[in-house]
């Protein structure tokens, strides 16, 4: 710039110069006027070389103005270069703060949402054990019962051994009943009274009134039966228990399997989130490249002072917005065309289904005429059968050829 000042300079100085000189040359004589006239051819002469090198010098600088310029456009097109792989930096860097932000409450989410689970859980294996404490305490309880059972079934087997003397008493009373009507029986009722005597003093009841023990009796094998059928319904019972908790065992242990199994997964999980985590705290801890919007802003700022160019980011503004503006007319562009697409290859296919119908039909009627022609010609001719039907499968061959031709054209 101080370069170009200078030659304008210069270039007024001689224009001045020249406007002083006109009038004094009027002024004066002939003989002047020669003497003058040499001079000023002397001067131009002299004057005309300084202005060619002064031109000479301008065009030089002419020419370092362009290159500058030039160099200034270059050094502008990479300082928006520049600009645009910062932006995108900076964009991808937001978009990932945004996804790690995202992913960091979803994985919160999700850690609420297992702790909540594993509580449950264990609320579920509380109420599992629980529940099988109480059937094995209803097991004992039936254990007990059984063991009650076996020694009333002890006491009535007893019971039942007395009763059976009973009827052997009662048999002999029946015997000894019949015998009083028969008088020649008088040893065997002196034996009958000997074994009498042997019974207790508590048995003179059911000796004075019979009916009294049958009553006994009777009422005795009325609880036997009693007993025989709550035996049976207690071991009924005890198969059915049995069962259900071989079935409620088999349950709990498939369930609990599971929920062993789920267990492990939600840990596993666990330690893989936990595992990403502590990565991405050491990456970003012990990262040689600081990416931070500071640092970038410094780094632009050097730029610029070591380019001395001044930007204009409403200008960087603009041009990404008429880019942007292009883009949606592109994508636009696009939908139309790939719509025009489908409808034409829709069309497309729907003559082409057409064709590929019309041609069957003549396939077909190509068919029937030739069954006609041989069983005309069956009659007449059998041996050239062979041959009329080889040139009819060329010549149906040809045609699907030509077909094909003149659609793929």
């Amino acid at each position: 710039m101080e370069k170009i000042r200078k030659v304008l300079e210069i270039q007024k100085g001689i224009k001045n110069r020249k406007k002083n000189e006109e009038p004094n040359i009027a002024r004066k004589g002939p003989h002047t006027n020669k003497l003058r006239n040499k001079n000023s051819f002397v001067q131009n002469k002299k004057t005309s070389k300084k202005n060619k090198e002064n031109i000479r010098k301008f065009i030089s600088l002419e020419k370092e103005i362009i290159i500058t310029k030039t160099l200034m456009r270059k050094k502008k097109e990479n300082i928006d270069n520049i600009y645009k792989y910062i932006n995108k930096k900076e964009k991808i860097i937001k978009n990932l703060n945004k996804n790690m932000i995202k992913e960091s409450e979803k994985y919160q989410e999700l850690l609420v949402e297992n702790f909540k689970k594993t509580e449950n859980l264990i609320q579920k294996f509380e109420e599992i054990n629980a529940r099988k404490k109480k059937k094995k305490e209803m097991v004992q309880l039936l254990n007990i019962e059984m063991s009650k059972l076996n020694v009333e079934l002890e006491k009535k087997e007893d019971k039942l051994k007395e009763l059976d003397k009973y009827k052997e008493f009662l048999n002999k009373l029946s015997s000894s009943n019949k015998n009083d009507d028969n008088p020649s029986n008088d040893e065997i009722i002196i034996k009958t009274d000997e074994k009498e005597k042997k019974f207790s003093k508590n048995m003179e009841k059911y000796i004075n009134n019979s009916q009294l023990l049958i009553d006994h009796f009777n009422l005795l094998e009325e609880e036997h039966l009693q007993l025989i059928d709550d035996t049976q319904n207690a071991e009924y019972a005890l198969q059915e228990y049995e069962k259900k908790l071989q079935d409620k065992k088999n349950k709990y242990e498939i369930k609990n399997k599971e929920m062993d199994n789920k267990i492990t997964e939600i840990n596993n999980y666990i330690k893989e989130y936990i595992d990403k985590i502590s990565y991405y705290d050491n990456v970003t801890k012990h990262s040689k490249y600081n990416i931070t919007f500071t640092n970038i802003n410094n780094k632009i700022d050097y730029i610029c002072t070591q380019l001395s160019y001044d930007v204009n980011t409403n200008e960087i503004m603009k041009k990404f917005q008429i880019l942007e503006n292009k883009i949606y007319s592109y994508i636009t562009t696009l939908n139309k065309y790939t719509e025009e697409n489908k409808h034409l290859i829709y069309e497309y296919q729907r003559e082409r289904e057409k064709e590929r119908r019309k041609q069957m039909r003549f396939e077909i009627n190509l068919d029937r005429k030739s069954d006609k022609q041989n069983q005309n010609t069956k009659k007449s001719n059998n041996k050239n059968i062979n041959g009329n039907l080889k040139e009819k499968k060329e010549k149906r061959e040809n045609i699907y050829t030509l077909f094909e031709k003149d659609i793929f054209k």
